[in-house]
């Protein structure tokens, strides 16, 4: 592999060649409590930044915590805790201003803080306990999504919980699609709430462009050992239920792809090619494969950061995502 491929992982480390970053200035994160924070790297809620339960937008915006941490980026992005090894660090510089900026585009949100599964990457502790409220309530909600109503341009359903354990989940996909016509909306979850033909008929119907469904195993046995408390058979359940409500309902869309990490346990060729025959006979639209670069003891020993391995699989590999996809939520930030 060349020097340029082998940092094609997600995950990587950020280092002292990726100094800035510019999501304070076009992203916004909300909790399920309402707080916000810079971006779902911050699910512990480290460093709030404000809160839609007492504040509007343009009061968080342009408020003290957002133009500190602004000011932080520019001068040593280090500075702030949560900044250090983040992987959404870049080379380029932010833009100069530090209030006064334009209404985010791009909204990571969490309608649910809570969890159906255990999974050891997971620290529930720090999300949960953190949270002065587990589900967001739906005045709350909307509060959020009016504010930024109707320039909001990429909604990723998701931070740190399971969102589609919320009742009002496809509400809120729908209040979101009218709000902002336009807005794309990818959703990642563990796949466990679409097993009945009308769940995934609503979730279908709410014009959802993309389920990222987490299964990080092909048998059952080496997938429960990271997704604890879960049933892949009911995850398989649900993914050809959502195809199939797509085709009943005459649409290309959600897209569904499979995100499956990479462990010590499931990295085998042989349960990654039992991986590749079941997305093909369950129609998924995409396979991809995550690296695991958060728990070096969880972490394969076949692909890993810089391995001469990924080569093998570079097609496939969770950052090409993007690229299939045809947007990421960095495509939005530049509007």
């Amino acid at each position: 592999m060349t020097d340029d491929k082998r940092s094609i992982a997600t995950w990587v480390r950020s280092d002292d060649t990726r100094p800035h970053c510019t999501r304070p200035w076009n992203m916004i994160t909300v909790l399920s409590d309402g707080s916000v924070v810079c971006a779902p790297i911050d699910a512990g809620k480290t460093n709030p930044l404000g809160s839609f339960r007492t504040q509007t937008l343009a009061e968080i915006w342009d408020g003290a915590p957002y133009r500190k941490l602004r000011q932080d980026i520019h001068e040593d992005i280090d500075r702030t805790p949560i900044c250090r090894g983040c992987p959404n660090r870049i080379v380029g510089r932010p833009p100069g201003e530090l209030t006064g900026i334009a209404r985010p585009r791009v909204l990571h949100l969490e309608s649910q803080a809570g969890c159906n599964l255990v999974c050891p990457g997971c620290d529930r502790d720090a999300i949960e306990g953190t949270r002065d409220g587990l589900t967001m309530d739906w005045e709350l909600y909307t509060r959020v999504i009016d504010q930024l109503a109707p320039e909001l341009r990429f909604l990723e359903f998701h931070v740190g919980g399971e969102n589609w354990m919320h009742r009002r989940a496809c509400d809120m996909v729908r209040y979101c699609k009218e709000k902002n016509p336009g807005c794309v909306v990818l959703s990642s979850t563990n796949g466990h709430f679409f097993h009945t033909d009308e769940r995934a008929r609503d979730a279908v119907s709410t014009g959802v462009d993309c389920f990222i469904i987490s299964a990080d195993g092909a048998t059952q046995a080496s997938y429960e050992k990271y997704r604890v408390r879960g049933s892949l058979e009911r995850v398989f359940d649900g993914m050809r239920r959502l195809l199939r409500a797509r085709r009943e309902l005459g649409r290309e869309r959600p897209i569904l792809v499979w995100r499956y990490i990479l462990f010590p346990w499931s990295d085998s060729e042989e349960e990654m090619a039992l991986a590749r025959r079941l997305a093909r006979e369950i129609g998924v639209d995409h396979l991809c494969w995550h690296l695991n670069g958060a728990q070096q003891e969880f972490s394969s020993s076949r692909y890993y950061v810089g391995s001469p391995h990924l080569g093998e699989i570079e097609s496939e590999l969770w950052d090409t995502l993007p690229a299939r996809l045809g947007y990421s939520a960095l495509d939005f930030e530049r509007f």
